[in-house]
């Protein structure tokens, strides 16, 4: 007989509040893998007026990404509260208004782009390399996240939009600053019962109502430049050179794309680009300055195909950086950004042995499996070389690793994330030497919608 939800096992609750008091939000994801090794790699939790299925087994998970978008959605709340931050693009539509988007963000990623934006991808890494001579040569710990962060915005801007943004030596307030204020805000209002700031708001809602504001007003600036773009230059609708021009195109054909549709895919790229692969740096600079022998590999390999260069000029070489990509793998599997999604299921249906009613809610939570020796061998052993084709690890269960998520709506910045790491760690290591400053046990993983390490400073010196 199938399993329904009301057969689950799950945490002891409250009457009427049920496990509500007991969730700790920025430690979610940590409770869920403990209550997955106590009651089950598929269990429940009650959320008083709702219940929630908890899913931790790949296959489970991977079946649900593969029905994606069909049987299974975005929580119809996580949407509501995701456009009030002012997102409304490829990351939360649905239906065919996703396959429309997708189509278009996916086409203004892809690596023809990325060739041809390589060379100011270069200027940025540049101002990077140069920020951190800096820091070497005054022997200072320095907050390198605030600058991995700028990094990925520049990145991101240039090569989706085609405009040049220098937040890296921008002094003072930048863009960053405000983005980093909105999916904080989000995740939290996802988890709240009932919804407060639509009564008063607190100073955290208006600080978040600002830099919505602030963040619109910058991709308002982006959208008119892109329009006086295609005005002066027609050629460019029949072949438009970055994902902005893509959309405004897009948006030019009746009922395509609404001005709110262009508005919210760009914040889309902007927030999403810098977030998740600024905090996949972050975590890679913590878990190397742990595992340092992983940091010998990077050298040997950067001084190989850098060669003189102090970093990769030539495009073409970053499929060479195999043991950098493995080291980011290893890193992601350790880390996650995203190792939580929540859907919808849109029907009534069995997968495996349990019952899923439309309208059921579930979390998945793919970290759990990933650090489980029944899908990695030595799971609990920081190994890069698990992900090179000589590996001779006997377990290794790829349905337990999703980063970039699976199936159809497969994360289209897939690519770009991968690139700019290889861009990132091959000059820090063929220039720099890097020491962790604080305690690793005082850098703590917060779950703020993505997963970002808590403050931390390090040291660089440079090679000699």
């Amino acid at each position: 007989m199938p399993i329904s939800l009301k057969q689950l096992p799950g945490p002891k609750g409250y009457p009427i509040v049920g496990n509500i008091p007991v969730i700790d939000l920025p430690n979610l994801h940590n409770q869920i893998e403990q209550w997955a090794d106590e009651f089950g790699d598929v269990y429940r939790l009650n959320l008083g007026y709702t219940s929630q299925t908890i899913v931790t087994r790949p296959s489970i998970i991977q079946k649900i990404l593969a029905a994606r978008p069909n049987e299974f959605v975005r929580l119809t709340k996580m949407n509501n509260i995701i456009r009030e931050g002012g997102v409304d693009g490829v990351f939360n539509a649905e239906g065919e208004k996703w396959r429309l988007h997708r189509k278009i963000v996916a086409q203004g990623l892809d690596v023809k782009h990325q060739k041809e934006f390589y060379e100011p991808m270069l200027v940025i890494l540049e101002r990077l390399h140069n920020k951190w001579s800096k820091d070497a040569e005054s022997g200072e710990p320095f907050d390198i996240q605030r600058d991995l962060l700028r990094f990925t915005v520049d990145i991101t801007a240039t090569l989706a939009f085609g405009i040049e943004m220098n937040t890296l030596e921008q002094e003072g307030s930048a863009i960053q600053d405000h983005m980093e204020k909105v999916f904080p805000m989000i995740f939290y209002r996802i988890n709240q019962p009932i919804q407060w700031h639509k009564v008063f708001k607190r100073k955290a809602d208006k600080e978040f109502d600002a830099a919505v504001r602030e963040m619109n007003k910058l991709v308002d600036e982006f959208i008119s430049k892109g329009q006086q773009k295609l005005k002066d230059t027609p050629s460019l609708r029949e072949n438009p050179s970055n994902l902005l021009e893509s959309i405004l195109i897009a948006a030019d054909e009746e009922g395509t794309f609404s001005l709110e549709e262009v508005r919210g895919n760009l914040l889309t790229l902007l927030m999403a680009g810098e977030d998740t692969t600024a905090h996949t740096l972050s975590w890679l600079m913590y878990l190397l300055t742990i595992h340092t022998e992983a940091q010998e590999g990077l050298r040997e390999e950067a001084d190989k195909i850098l060669g003189d260069d102090p970093w990769l000029s030539d495009y073409s070489a970053n499929n060479s950086l195999k043991y950098t990509e493995a080291v980011a793998l290893e890193s992601m599997r350790f880390k996650p950004v995203a190792p939580v999604m929540l859907f919808q299921a849109t029907q009534d249906m069995e997968i495996e042995e349990f019952t899923i009613r439309k309208g059921q809610k579930i979390l998945t939570q793919w970290r759990s499996a990933a650090l489980k020796n029944e899908y990695f061998s030595q799971a609990e052993s920081f190994k890069p070389e698990r992900w090179l084709k000589e590996s001779k690890c006997p377990v290794h269960n790829t349905e337990a690793f999703t980063p970039f998520g699976s199936g159809p709506r497969y994360c289209p910045g897939r690519n770009l994330a991968i690139l700019e790491v290889r861009m990132v760690l091959s000059m820090l290591f063929k220039n720099f030497e890097i020491e962790m400053v604080t305690e690793h046990e005082d850098i703590n993983e917060i779950m703020a919608f993505t997963m970002m390490a808590g403050d931390y400073k390090v040291r660089l010196r440079k090679r000699v």
